[in-house]
């Protein structure tokens, strides 16, 4: 490894490429650090290990970092009952015969959930990376966080609707919460079907004036995958219970397209449903086409929950035309009797509250789930498009870091995710652990290797952060 007055002289003759040259430095010395770091811990972790537990010897692994390739030895341990295990390796958060770390794997997942492709997504990657990975264990990746947390969910739904089990909650109050779903179809390949529905809802409690005219929704809560309609207001109502405590919500408001699956979520819930405007109007305007004269009077009709007004101005209208246009009359009129309760406008209800209409939900699917999975010429098999869409639940939510760093008991280590509360609790035990062994000392700093560039280097930085830690390595 060049030393720093070596890379000056390079970077010296060469200006154009300074950026380059001192990234590529950095990486190298972090892979050292990082080596001897690794291998230090490794035989503090031997020293400390719990009874019954044969070392087997060395085995040398390779590991993705956010500052390339690292390689390094550690030792093979066995448990009285057989199994093997690396406890480095589960100290380091590294899942069994996986050379990614948590924080790539977390940033891999993470651009996989945005980018159209897990092609494009491995080029940026190593665009990013010193090193990258490639698209097929980015697209194993996701399946490695996606399906732990949809088999956790199946177990709580059991719990929760067979079991009878009430749901750890935050508890959260609120006046009222608006709840809106749709569904968006998707191509499939390798499937007996050729297309399938993604079903989405958001849940949110209002909005927030972010400038004249413009708003945005507060504390909006997403839900998305491929399931029934039953199935998925078990696990949207599963996701809102632990975030409110819905009994003590004061008005729930579902609103939809129609849909029948959707329009159900107002019952499950305990809610008042709300017709989308927008598809109202839109009815509205298909079913009387080419004479639209009707529409105003219709509309205003259904959002005053007259629908027996409305149901007559259309009777009539039916009655004076003829062909095809009768068809499309009966159509609409049999549109508005299936959702007649949610035809009235609910702030009529709701009278004194500050609140707006019901229609965010398209813009959402779009963004959510539509720009990811249906544009482009993209194609899913049904596994593959359920575990994008709950992929993209989990970043939405801001828990994607947890999902990544769960290790099953098959990889080992915890069970469940832990929160961040925890999470900070253990990191600072972790850090009491290690002090001990960083106060004494970095042999590779006074070793047969302490003269070299990349040794001196470290030593550099070790007293560097000693001066800020007040942690120094000193001789063994």
């Amino acid at each position: 490894m060049k030393s720093i007055e070596q890379l000056a002289t390079e970077l010296k003759r060469d200006m154009g490429g300074w950026e380059e040259g001192i990234f590529d430095w950095a990486c190298e010395l972090a892979q050292s650090a990082a080596k001897v770091l690794l291998e230090r811990i490794d035989e503090e972790l031997m020293k400390e290990r719990e009874e019954g537990l044969e070392e087997e010897g060395l085995r040398g692994h390779w590991v993705t970092t956010r500052f390339g390739d690292v390689n390094i030895r550690r030792r093979l341990y066995r448990h009285s009952d057989g199994n093997y295990c690396f406890l480095l390796d589960e100290a380091m958060g590294l899942r069994k015969r996986s050379r990614v770390s948590p924080k790539v794997e977390e940033l891999a997942t993470f651009l996989a959930s945005y980018v159209p492709s897990f092609e494009k997504c491995e080029r940026l990657l190593r665009a990013l990376l010193p090193d990258g990975i490639s698209h097929t264990t980015i697209h194993r990746l996701v399946g490695r966080v996606v399906d732990p947390y949809v088999e956790q969910e199946e177990r709580e739904i059991a719990a929760v609707f067979e079991d009878g089990v009430i749901p750890e909650s935050q508890g959260k109050v609120v006046s009222h919460l608006m709840a809106e779903a749709d569904g968006v179809s998707i191509a499939l390949q390798r499937e007996e079907e050729r297309r399938t529905e993604v079903k989405v809802g958001i849940a949110y409690e209002g909005w927030e004036k972010m400038g004249k005219e413009r708003y945005r929704l507060k504390e909006k809560t997403t839900y998305a995958g491929i399931m029934d309609g039953e199935r998925f207001w078990e696990g949207f109502s599963l996701i809102l219970a632990k975030k409110y405590d819905l009994s003590q919500v004061g008005q729930i408001i579902v609103g939809s397209d129609g849909a029948a699956w959707a329009r159900e979520g107002a019952d499950f819930l305990g809610g008042m449903f709300q017709l989308d405007r927008f598809h109202l109007l839109r009815a509205l305007y298909r079913g009387l086409a080419p004479d639209d004269s009707l529409v105003g009077q219709v509309y205003r009709a259904c959002t005053c929950g007259d629908l027996d007004r409305a149901d007559g101005l259309l009777s009539q209208a039916q009655h004076k035309s003829k062909g095809e246009h009768v068809k499309r009359i009966a159509e609409l009129r049999g549109y508005l009797l299936s959702n007649r309760t949610g035809l009235r406008d609910y702030r009529l209800a709701l009278e004194g509250e500050e609140l707006r209409g019901l229609g965010a939900i398209e813009g959402n699917v779009d963004k959510l789930v539509a720009t990811r999975m249906k544009k482009r010429g993209m194609s899913w098999t049904k596994r593959g498009a359920n575990r994008m869409a709950r992929l993209i639940n989990l970043r939405e939510r801001g828990q994607l870091h947890l999902w990544v760093n769960r290790r099953d008991k098959r990889d080992g280590s915890q069970s469940v995710p832990v929160s961040p509360k925890v999470r900070s609790e253990n990191h600072k035990s972790s850090h009491g652990e290690y002090r001990a062994w960083l106060e004494a000392g970095l042999p590779a700093l006074y070793g047969p290797h302490a003269n070299r560039p990349w040794a001196q280097t470290l030593s550099a930085i070790a007293r560097a952060t000693g001066a800020i830690t007040g942690i120094r390595p000193t001789k063994s």
